[in-house]
């Protein structure tokens, strides 16, 4: 059985290999961002809208990687999945009441480190995203580090800012801290005041409709409905087809080119169908679970927080540097990109453990700290 732990447990093993797997994508994502953008139509990408379909399907299949944010929404639904999926099992709210006192404390730490350490490479001159843009004429590039940054506001950014208000000078992927605070709190909100009438999904049907006014949040409704969906049909997974094709689904979904969504339903929605339909899918099917649960995804998906914090820091430091002064040595384009992206993997794996030894491991235990003193 894929299922290392027991269902109620912290951890569920193919659910760390589906973490770590989504880990993985972003950071690729991101260095395809500031490496290889062809195709890319998003935010800061300098296509304007008349022309993104056209632009998007001059590079497709490519372009559905240089345009591959869904991995983040996934994060967002396993955030509700977990904590949803053991109070539907056990019907007990202590844990999830222990995760509200808790969430900030966890988070902060971590977020703190993080743009203390991004301002000190600034400090030290050691940040070559617009040298990179100026190389590669890469408006997304071009758009991170224009200001310059303070150890004030580094510290006003990892206590506050970037959790309040999403917040990303100093790290472009602290944009989503306040969603995920605030994601989670919607989350044990709902588990705590709806989670235990019996027409729920009726609460459900009425969230998907105000989601459209923040479609941000809809992944999070996704993990949940997927957690009580499949504690009610039991959570035993199965060796017949309909867990794949549903995971096929959600991926469909989320991988969906923005340019052909009709009005009126954003990308953001249809991230959180698709995170809904692939967390469901990937409970239902043992063969996807299998997968899920070798024990490389499962390490990656433990320090998949530590390296979404860690590697964008490294993508315009490192990286970036590295990148130019191999093309200075007369390297050409692919083989200096080759080796770019072969040096990132180890680089990035190093500060990924040293985050997640000095960074998130201490943030874990002041976090059940504060709970000892409050409880």
């Amino acid at each position: 059985m894929a299922q290392a732990r027991t269902g109620t447990s912290a951890h569920i093993a193919y659910i760390d290999g589906l973490k770590g797997l989504c880990g993985i994508w972003i950071c690729l994502f991101h260095y395809l961002l500031a490496f290889a953008a062809f195709g890319y139509i998003g935010w800061e990408s300098g296509i304007p809208q008349a022309e993104r379909a056209g632009y998007y399907f001059r590079y497709f299949p490519y372009s559905i990687l240089s345009n591959g944010s869904f991995p983040l929404y996934v994060f967002f639904a396993v955030i509700a999945f977990l904590p949803a999926l053991r109070f539907f099992q056990n019907g007990k709210a202590e844990s999830v009441k222990r995760q509200a006192v808790i969430r900030y404390f966890r988070l902060m730490p971590p977020v703190l480190v993080c743009a203390l350490c991004a301002y000190a490479v600034f400090a030290c001159g050691g940040f070559f995203n617009q040298d990179l843009a100026a190389h590669l004429d890469n408006n997304w590039d071009r758009a991170f580090y224009t200001a310059p940054l303070s150890w004030t506001g580094a510290l006003a950014n990892g206590l506050f800012d970037a959790l309040w208000n999403g917040n990303s000078d100093y790290c472009s992927v602290l944009w989503c801290m306040n969603v995920i605070l605030f994601g989670s709190y919607f989350s044990y909100g709902a588990l705590l005041f709806f989670g235990s009438l019996r027409r729920r999904f009726w609460v459900y049907a009425a969230f998907f409709l105000l989601s459209f006014t923040a479609p941000v949040y809809t992944a999070f409704l996704g993990g949940l409905a997927a957690a009580d969906v499949l504690a009610a049909r039991g959570g035993a997974a199965q060796s017949g087809r309909w867990g794949g094709l549903l995971a096929l689904a959600g991926l469909v979904a989320g991988i969906f080119p923005e340019v052909l969504l009709p009005s009126g339903l954003t990308e953001q929605t249809l991230f959180g169908i698709g995170a809904f339909l692939l967390l469901l899918g990937c409970a239902r099917s043992a063969a996807l679970q299998k997968l899920l649960s070798r024990s490389w995804l499962v390490r990656a998906g433990e320090l998949s927080f530590a390296l979404v914090l860690t590697h964008f820091t490294v993508l315009m430091s490192f990286s970036a540097w590295f990148f130019l002064a191999v093309q200075g040595q007369g390297l050409s384009y692919v083989p200096a990109l080759t080796l770019t992206l072969a040096t990132a993997v180890p680089v990035n794996y190093a500060f990924t453990l040293l985050f997640k030894l000095f960074a998130e491991g201490p943030a874990e235990r002041f976090a059940h700290w504060i709970y000892r003193c409050v409880a």
